[in-house]
């Protein structure tokens, strides 16, 4: 696996007052770091050639949000002796699911192209990813989380889904990114499932390193990834393979699922939706058939001075929009308890919401309390919202229970006539 250090095309003076903006520093290849020993006898990799994703388990990945039961039927009724809340309807209105969760780290080399010929055919030109998989125990257990005083609330409610408890891992990796059509003159949007092709994963392991095996999908679905305990461990090496892709693709995304069994619950109606949880990859390059193999991927988003250009770039990579967030004060277990998270519907043409101007003026949108009323708070056209910090949140009282509305921005905020990027965005993780 040939050591490659990351090239950018922006100035020095450029580099540093982007990081500046961006409050983080830009990663440079350096032999400061120790090497990487991919096991199997293989080469050590050199200092910044494998990328490591962070890792974001986290307690909410473990439950649900308050719902209601799919698919029972129940009638409401007032009894005599105690509270409708203890009915079956009424306990069938607020039922939280909740699963043991894992996560495997996952690291890469890089996106990269080659000319491949199998079998004595013809080349082809062929994107593929070297990963690596370990399993370093990392996972939340329903006990674990009962035993946590921050989820007192939640553990009376609690309802353990055991079709999850197995460790299932399948990796995935789909390649997405954009086209410009020269006759449209518009881009469009493609994607490619990764490939089991073992003639091409063998040809790629030659040309990387002879000496690691380079598993594919549904091998890796049945290697044994044992957790690591003591000392170093290599893990378990793997490669995705892409073949057929437009030459003039660019700004391109690959989603890596199969990592983590955790989702998120997403209610529409009687439609409930599971997303599950994903890494996102993301890259540039010259989009362009001349001599493909040569062109640069570089990792990461490209960064420009123009505002209105780097809005459209950013477009392309459909980053993961403000939420709002729904707390209620919960004067029992003196915290503000989660109760929804709402899509802010910040658009990607000029990032603002239709939302934000309608409660700032005391209302509630109707998209907002028809997710309300998923979420189990009553909330109707007649409730009045107060602006605690106009555009930003917002608080309104329903049944004696005070709620706020919380705007989150999660990876980027609007900032004059562009936005500002919070975090990195070279990976994160995301639900889809």
């Amino acid at each position: 696996m040939a050591p490659q250090c990351r090239r950018t095309a922006f100035s020095k003076a450029s580099i540093l007052k982007t990081a500046s903006a961006l409050g983080f520093l830009v990663a440079i290849c350096s032999t400061a770091f120790a090497q990487v020993d991919p096991g199997s006898g293989g080469r050590r990799l050199a200092a910044g050639v494998l990328h490591v994703v962070p890792s974001a388990l986290n307690a909410r990945d473990t439950f649900s949000l308050p719902t209601s039961m799919p698919e029972l039927v129940t009638k409401p009724y007032e009894p005599k002796l105690r509270s409708t809340k203890e009915t079956l309807h009424g306990l069938a209105q607020r039922v939280v699911f909740f699963r043991d969760v894992w996560e495997y780290e996952f690291a890469f080399t890089g996106l990269r192209q080659a000319n491949i010929a199998v079998g004595g055919g013809t080349p082809q030109n062929v994107w593929y990813m070297v990963y690596r998989v370990r399993n370093l125990g990392k996972s939340l257990s329903f006990e674990e989380v009962k035993k946590n005083p921050e989820f007192d609330h939640l553990t009376k409610d609690l309802r353990k889904d055991q079709s999850t408890v197995e460790r299932n891992f399948l990796p995935r990796l789909t390649l997405e990114g954009w086209t410009f059509d020269d006759l449209d003159r518009r881009y469009s949007k493609e994607a490619y499932s990764d490939e089991v092709n073992p003639a091409i994963a063998m040809e790629i392991q030659q040309r990387e390193d002879p000496r690691v095996p380079l598993l594919d999908p549904v091998q890796l679905s049945t290697a044994p990834i044992q957790p690591i305990t003591d000392g170093p461990n290599s893990g378990v090496w793997g490669v995705a393979i892409w073949t057929g892709v437009n030459p003039k693709i660019d700004f391109v995304s690959v989603f890596v699922e199969g990592f983590t069994n955790a989702y998120r619950i997403e209610r529409n109606g009687d439609e409930i939706t599971l997303k599950r949880k994903n890494i996102q990859l993301n890259f540039w390059r010259p989009g362009d058939a001349v001599d493909e193999v040569a062109d640069r991927i570089d990792f990461g988003i490209p960064l420009v001075e123009d505002a209105k250009q780097q809005v459209l770039i950013t477009r392309r990579y459909d980053l993961p929009g403000p939420v709002l967030t729904i707390l209620e004060d919960d004067p029992d277990s003196n915290r503000d308890l989660l109760r929804a998270e709402i899509d802010a519907m910040f658009n990607l043409q000029d990032f603002t919401s239709p939302l934000i101007p309608i409660m700032d003026k005391g209302r509630l949108p109707e998209t907002v309390a028809k997710s309300l009323k998923e979420a189990l708070i009553n909330v109707d056209a007649a409730t009045a919202v107060e602006a605690l910090i106009k555009g930003r949140k917002w608080t309104f009282q329903i049944e004696g229970a005070t709620f706020i509305i919380d705007l989150n921005y999660r990876f980027w905020e609007p900032q004059e006539e562009g936005i500002r990027f919070i975090k990195s965005l070279d990976s994160f993780w995301i639900y889809r």
